[in-house]
């Protein structure tokens, strides 16, 4: 094949692979009647044929719907690639991975790609570019077709790019195309930037979130660089990571169309599972949360009968807490509407949460057994983190990611020894617990972002006094040998001052672990000693 000198620049400009690579790896087997990139089955097709199939999408569902489900094809062929990239290459640089979306592009005849920005931090999911398609397949086809567009209809191009994207970072990263040369613009103009920059309440960014996402699987992950393994579930979100344990009869449930009740402790991630299940099963519906005693409930319950009942009513998910304080009016209502006896409507999910296990909600509950049935065909149960010790350090972890106690630190992190805290410590208040202490130990750490085992003690909040003080034999013989030192003219003041003066001598002058030792935070412990009663 004959280049020009231009040409012969471009197939080898940027990082590994290079256009040039990429092209080497491209074999045509007549044997097989087949097309492979690096091993990968391609089709080389008419570029028709994807303008066909915009048309067709457009004549049978209409325009929004048929941007929609172009942009859902492209998005998930774009994390494909970013995945081809990964196992295809597996000591790439990720920075040279990232980048190598802009090439494929360009090797598939689909767009040439030129870079007039793009900023990007893998560590702290910093992300913004700025790129001009040049020759778009789908502009230049639209145009051909139907003159001049109104509008930007490079669709399936724009959700490859989010979902090639985003497989990078922790964040959704979403394109939009601000000209397009199906409009008459010279070339088409994209900009990308994660969900944050966006803004969760731009109108491209809440379709993109309720209509284009409408799978978990499908919701962006972090491409870690591994010695030649795959990337672990270090790079799954938090709620995947809660609902682990219960996720398999979830998914059953989603995909076999069921109500739901979920039962676990306070804090055991009972909502986040809730929240999972809607989105793995219709995604793009709405969800409405209500307490079993909420006053607003039985409004609720006719606006949604009204909702699901309309023709093309899309998927409504209902999620009741403490169902088991549910009146019978209420259970007869919802057992009508999710009509146990026929088919259930496919427009609404049900989803009963309590903290009580399901035994006791058939035992010593006023539940009729018609709704409890009908709820737990596969029932949920969230079991508490004193059961879960092999995850509390990713879970841990996953909040860690998202805090940012002070603007510009690095992502928070656990020593060893943090992490083996973590894993033999209670925790009675589970999520919440575990978030709040992490939060208190990231802001009062002694070397952020770092978190060391000193940290976490200090932030824990126990709420069981010591024995000692709880009466008995042992607090007896105490004040015994406390009873002469006062009459000693020894006031409680002076005893006080003594305990913690003897204390950080105990502790070779480290004031933690002598405040730890004590009960006491390191700063209310060190006032103390600079300011003596």
């Amino acid at each position: 094949m004959k280049t020009s000198d231009d040409e012969e620049q471009l197939l080898h400009r940027g990082g590994r692979p290079t256009l040039a690579d990429l092209i080497d790896t491209l074999e045509f087997s007549p044997s097989k009647g087949a097309i492979e990139l690096h091993g990968a089955r391609m089709v080389l097709s008419r570029a028709t044929f994807g303008a066909d199939l915009q048309d067709e999408l457009v004549r049978r569902f209409g325009e929004h719907e048929a941007k929609v489900l172009m942009m859902r094809l492209g998005y998930r062929n774009g994390r494909e690639d970013a995945e081809f990239i990964r196992q295809g290459w597996p000591n790439l640089d990720i920075g040279d991975a990232f980048t190598a979306g802009t090439r494929l592009h360009m090797v598939t005849g689909t767009v040439r790609v030129e870079t007039l920005h793009n900023d990007f931090d893998f560590k702290t999911d910093r992300f913004s570019g700025d790129f001009l398609w040049h020759q778009s397949v789908e502009a230049l086809e639209y145009q051909r077709r139907h003159g001049r567009a109104l509008a930007p209809v490079c669709w399936a191009q724009t959700g490859y790019a989010a979902g090639y994207a985003s497989v990078f970072f922790r964040k959704l990263v979403l394109y939009k195309e601000v000209s397009c040369a199906a409009m008459g613009d010279k070339s088409c103009r994209v900009v990308g930037k994660t969900v944050d920059g966006w803004g969760k309440d731009d109108p491209f960014v809440r379709m993109f979130l309720d209509e284009v996402l409408v799978n978990r699987a499908e919701m962006p992950s972090r491409l870690r660089k591994t010695a030649g393994k795959t990337a672990p579930m270090d790079s799954a979100g938090l709620e995947d990571r809660v609902v682990a344990p219960v996720r398999h009869t979830l998914e059953k449930i989603a995909h076999a169309g069921l109500n739901a009740l979920i039962t676990g402790p306070e804090g055991a991630g009972c909502r986040l599972a809730a929240a999972w299940l809607h989105v793995a099963r219709s995604g793009h519906g709405k969800t409405h949360r209500c307490h079993a005693t909420s006053p607003q409930l039985p409004a609720l319950l006719d606006s949604l009968r009204q909702t699901i009942s309309a023709p093309g009513a899309r998927g409504q998910t209902l999620i009741i807490e403490g169902i088991e304080a549910l009146t019978d009016d209420l259970q007869v209502a919802l057992i009508d509407m999710i009509k146990t006896d026929g088919v259930p409507p496919e427009a609404l999910l049900l989803v009963g949460l309590s903290h009580l296990p399901l035994r006791l909600l058939r035992r010593d509950t006023g539940l009729r057994s018609e709704l409890i049935y009908a709820l737990s065909v596969l029932p949920v149960a969230m079991p508490p983190l004193s059961a879960r010790p092999d995850d509390l350090a990713d879970l841990a972890a996953c909040y860690l990611a998202q805090m940012r106690p002070k603007p510009g630190l690095e992502v928070l992190s656990l020593t060893e020894e943090a992490k083996a805290f973590i894993r033999t410590a209670a925790w009675p208040g589970n999520l919440p617990e575990l978030r709040a202490t992490l939060i208190r130990a990231a802001l009062c750490a002694d070397a952020p972002p770092v978190i060391d085992r000193e940290d976490l003690d200090m932030a824990r909040l126990d709420p069981q006094p010591p024995a000692l003080l709880q009466g008995g034999d042992n607090f007896s013989e105490l004040w015994d040998q406390l009873v002469p030192l006062f009459e000693a003219g020894i006031g409680v003041d002076t005893l006080v001052s003594r305990i913690e003066q003897r204390a950080v001598a105990e502790a070779d002058g480290n004031v933690s672990a002598a405040a730890r030792l004590l009960g006491l935070s390191r700063p209310k412990l060190d006032y103390r000693l600079k300011n003596p009663v």
